[in-house]
């Protein structure tokens, strides 16, 4: 009888183990999201910072337990606003995780504010603290780590650091919505958080972000910046003013439809199933995938509970690309998730290889395989079998 470890790969001109591609990602829409939205656009109050809008602030800023939660569209502009509303002179230092999508460096960046890249963990990929001090000078203002695959960052370690400097901390939570660190919501843990509710993410508002803070006076000054530098959102609020609101200060066009404000209160009310959905994968795919020579699991912080935004394995650096195409062909997507920001073109001034060991050693070993919740367990079980199918003729 064929075994996994005889059967010719499919790379190789043998049988895939599925010929229908299990996807890297699917967002879980339901009916109820898609009533949510008709009964808002039936609404017609269709444009920005609408009713349902304020409803999932609300219902948001209870769910993580901190006082303020704005609704963007998207947590790029999250990112823009939690540095616009420092006023930081220019060329002022922001550290930032080498190893993150670009929107973590755009934020400073937007603002005038001069990116110092910061290298990460090897083993998964979120700032190593204990390189952090070493990137502090006296242009230093502020501190923006990430959690990376739903993974909260050290944040205790980071905050202490940014106490003894003085330092403004912005934690891009942009995937780790539902995750904790040390027993609370990721949202707790800096001067402002940024989450994205993007399609590929734990819970979706098609395109979408929040900003969230337990300081009143940034989030009065960030409803302003919001909407255009305006005082729109007390004239809605209180409608105590003559028919019109003024312009108040500096800001752009940030603000949400209400019609994604209604899925996202949808959303919000499945988002702890659909991480525990996660979770059961994530379960199975450590008890099924242990043991396997040369596969690695990233190392979840210490004090964390993981909502398994994405699943990474770690695997050998010179067998990387092969072990991704392998794993394709047999219906198994896998991807590379993301490149070290110094080696994309933009930042190319920021380092080389030689400046980022850790950063570098992750992106080498770094490969993404499925996770979401409607992934059945029959797919489940593909999955598995295909990493040992392809692992088994390393």
């Amino acid at each position: 009888m064929t075994t996994i470890q005889s059967a010719p790969l499919a790379i190789n001109g043998g049988e895939p183990v599925t010929k229908n591609p299990v996807l890297i990602h699917k967002p879980m829409i339901t009916d109820e999201d898609i009533r949510a939205v008709t009964e808002a656009m039936q609404s017609t109050f269709v444009s920005g910072d609408g009713p349902a809008c304020r409803e999932f602030e609300k219902q948001m800023a209870a769910y993580l337990g901190v006082k303020h939660v704005l609704f963007l569209n998207s947590c790029t502009t999250a990112l823009d606003l939690a540095f616009m509303i420092k006023d930081f002179p220019a060329d002022s230092e922001v550290i930032v995780p080498n190893f993150t999508y670009t929107s973590t460096a755009l934020g400073p960046i937007l603002n005038n504010l001069k990116v110092v890249l910061a290298d990460v963990r090897p083993d998964n990929g979120n700032l190593d603290v204990a390189k952090l001090e070493s990137y502090i000078t006296a242009k230093t203002v502020a501190i923006c780590p990430v959690d990376y695959a739903g993974n909260p960052a050290e944040m205790d370690e980071i905050n202490a650091i940014a106490r003894k400097h003085g330092l403004y901390v912005v934690q891009d939570s942009a995937q780790s919505i539902g995750s904790k660190y040390k027993g609370r919501y990721t949202g707790n843990q800096a001067d402002v958080s940024t989450f994205s509710f993007h399609g590929t993410k734990n819970m979706t508002t098609g395109e979408g972000g929040a900003i969230v803070t337990n300081n009143d006076a940034l989030a009065d000054r960030i409803k302003v910046m919001r909407e255009k530098g305006t005082d729109k959102y007390s004239f809605l609020t209180d409608n105590v003013t003559r028919g019109y609101y003024e312009y108040v200060d500096k800001g752009n066009s940030y603000v949400q439809s209400n019609i994604n404000g209604a899925m996202g209160v949808t959303q919000l009310a499945r988002l702890e199933k659909m991480n525990a959905l996660r979770r059961e994968i994530a379960s199975y795919y450590l008890r099924e995938l242990s043991g396997i020579e040369n596969l690695d699991f990233l190392q979840v912080t210490e004090g964390a509970d993981t909502n398994w935004h994405l699943f990474g394995i770690l695997v050998p650096a010179e067998k990387k690309y092969w072990i991704m195409d392998a794993l394709r062909a047999e219906g198994v997507l896998s991807n590379v998730h993301y490149t070290p920001l110094h080696r994309n073109k933009y930042f190319k001034q920021y380092g080389t290889d030689a400046d980022f060991p850790g950063s570098m050693e992750f992106f080498n070993r770094l490969l993404r395989i499925p996770i979401y919740p409607s992934l059945t367990h029959h797919e489940r079980e593909q999955v598995v079998e295909a990493v040992r199918k392809v692992f088994a003729q390393l």
